[in-house]
């Protein structure tokens, strides 16, 4: 079985298409793994060996050896479970949140106001050991960070980070979702209390996910059954774990050529896009390969979506719309863009089956609509 995605395809970072040997472990596993793994029967014995077998092998490949791997069906219940349980917990604490951060963490900025507190990133979208220090005041219970910005690609140095929190003795979120099976993860070098993580995005079936968690003080967000530790009630999905063990192992084996390749094209896409008049790079030198932000002032992400969408294109507009109302985009206004810069950003994020070709003919495409 081969992989097959459409070369006008260029929103990888939304989601991945889904590796052959995760899609045949999938079907698998569903063909002769279908026992409840909480039954106390026979069958309903294997399938649970066969839960903690992947979980063992998908932690091993992460070098994760000193916690546990509580599933979820996607990245985003995954940090709502953590933030949630966190502050029914600890109804003192706050939180504080980054400024780039996913909007699956984001959301408790307003559903939260009176408990979170906002970690400012710099104007290359990094950020700064320094103010970490200085924003954990004593009611901070738990900082919520990405490893990678889903809309930039940035890189944040989530080791030192984690090293603050846990010298300060406070717990640490890190949103693993656009680094894991992208870039080298070793969690036994990270000292995070939990690392959130969404199998869709690097070529797993979509609906799972999970959370890597070093600590278990935090509240249920599904109730029910007594699953996972009783951290979350449901049927495990053993079925997908090992579609998200597969992708997983798939992108760690290409990682190295796979990167230099992308690098390849996304530099190749900004020595074209740079002559464009008031263009600006919002992806920093140390984004990661697979993702471009770029802005076009004067112009809505949005427009550019749409008129690459109607020539087959698909990229991801870094601005959202609200009632028929362009709104420019927070992380991109954060890095101390304007909002017009904010407006206009889009997208760009590539992987397996992207080639020269395919960059050439939508940079062509993009430069005949902004250029017109």
């Amino acid at each position: 079985m081969e992989i097959s995605v459409d070369p006008k395809y260029f929103d990888y970072a939304a989601s991945a298409p889904v590796w052959p040997a995760a899609l045949e472990a999938f079907m698998e596993i569903s063909k002769n793994q279908y026992a409840n793994p909480s039954s106390i029967h026979m069958h309903g014995k294997t399938a649970k060996l066969k839960l903690l077998e992947l979980k063992k092998t998908f932690c091993d490949m992460l070098q994760f050896h000193d916690g546990r791997l509580l599933l979820c069906a996607s990245g985003s219940e995954a940090n709502n479970t953590i933030i949630e349980g966190h502050l029914n917990t600890f109804s003192n604490g706050k939180l504080l949140i980054a400024e780039d951060a996913h909007d699956s963490i984001w959301y408790a900025s307003k559903k939260h106001q009176k408990s979170i507190k906002i970690l400012n990133i710099g104007n290359d979208g990094q950020i700064n050991k320094k103010e970490l220090e200085r924003s954990l005041e004593k009611q901070i219970s738990l900082v919520c960070v990405n490893h990678v910005c889903n809309e930039t690609g940035t890189i944040h140095p989530v080791k030192e980070l984690a090293e603050i929190c846990f010298i300060k003795k406070v717990r640490i979120l890190v949103d693993g979702m656009q680094a894991i099976g992208h870039i080298p993860v070793n969690l036994n070098e990270i000292p995070c209390t939990y690392y959130s993580i969404s199998g869709h995005k690097f070529g797993s079936v979509k609906a799972t996910g999970g959370v890597l968690i070093r600590d278990s003080e935090f509240d249920a967000l599904i109730h029910g059954g007594k699953q996972e530790w009783n951290l979350r009630a449901g049927t495990e999905g053993i079925a997908g774990l090992a579609s998200m063990t597969a992708a997983l192992r798939e992108g760690i084996d290409k990682m190295e050529s796979e990167a230099k390749r992308i690098k390849t094209l996304k530099n190749h896409v900004i020595s074209r896009l740079k002559h464009i008049p008031d263009v600006l790079f919002n992806s920093p030198e140390n984004s990661i390969p697979g993702i471009l932000s770029a802005s076009f002032p004067g112009m809505t992400g949005r427009e550019i979506v749409g008129a690459l969408s109607l020539a087959g294109y698909a990229i991801s507009a870094g601005s959202a719309c609200h009632a028929n109302a362009i709104e420019p985009s927070r992380i991109i206004l954060a890095m101390g863009r304007s909002a017009s810069g904010a407006k206009g950003a889009v997208r760009i994020s590539m992987g397996i089956g992207t080639t020269e070709k395919a960059v050439n003919d939508l940079i062509d495409t993009l430069l005949d609509f902004v250029m017109k």
